[in-house]
């Protein structure tokens, strides 16, 4: 197997692992989304087992520490700064890390394809289309909250930290143009 299907397994189960993580989370937190970013979380989980499963047939490990330790950071990295955001600001975010995972799905599908590997290059075709699907109905749903300005842009975290991390974020947004004005 060549080293960058090798990465491109242990790197989809990282993924995989932070896509289900993020979405679960935000599904609590923004129950206009929770439907799909729900599905959409089982599925990254089931595609995560299935890849593993599928390195594990090629002896390319994906076990705690390619799950763990990258896909740690990455949640780590997220929970720190999601209090900041809006409702919109993470619902848009969450799009991104579906539409990271399935371009690296269709990448390995063209990397087990160079290898004549069939099996893993179907597995990869399907679980893309499968996560394209959850990644249309967040972007939908983040769409949708155009319609309702007051709901999109209030604080994803709606305790009292999150509240204040919101206010600091619309604050120092509020600096920016201040000085922007200035500076014209």
């Amino acid at each position: 197997m060549h080293s960058a299907t090798h990465r491109a397994l242990r790197e989809l189960a990282a993924s995989g692992r932070l896509l289900a993580h993020r979405w679960r989370r935000l599904a609590e937190r923004v129950p206009d989304a929770g439907e799909p970013l729900r599905t959409g979380a089982e599925d990254a989980e089931a595609m995560v087992d299935a890849v593993a499963a599928l390195a594990g047939d090629r002896d390319v490990p994906v076990g705690q520490s390619a799950q763990g330790v990258g896909a740690s950071l990455g949640i780590g990295l997220a929970r720190i700064g999601e209090p900041f955001l809006e409702r919109n600001q993470a619902l848009r975010t969450a799009v991104l890390d579906a539409h990271h995972t399935t371009v690296l799905l269709h990448y390995a599908e063209r990397l087990a394809r160079s290898e004549a590997d069939e099996e893993l290059a179907a597995a990869c075709h399907d679980w893309a289309h499968r996560l394209v699907a959850s990644e249309g109905a967040v972007r939908e749903a983040a769409l949708a909250l155009g319609d309702d300005p007051d709901a999109a842009v209030a604080p994803v975290d709606d305790t009292p930290v999150g509240r204040a991390a919101h206010g600091v974020a619309v604050g120092v947004g509020a600096a920016g143009e201040w000085v922007d004005r200035r500076l014209v």
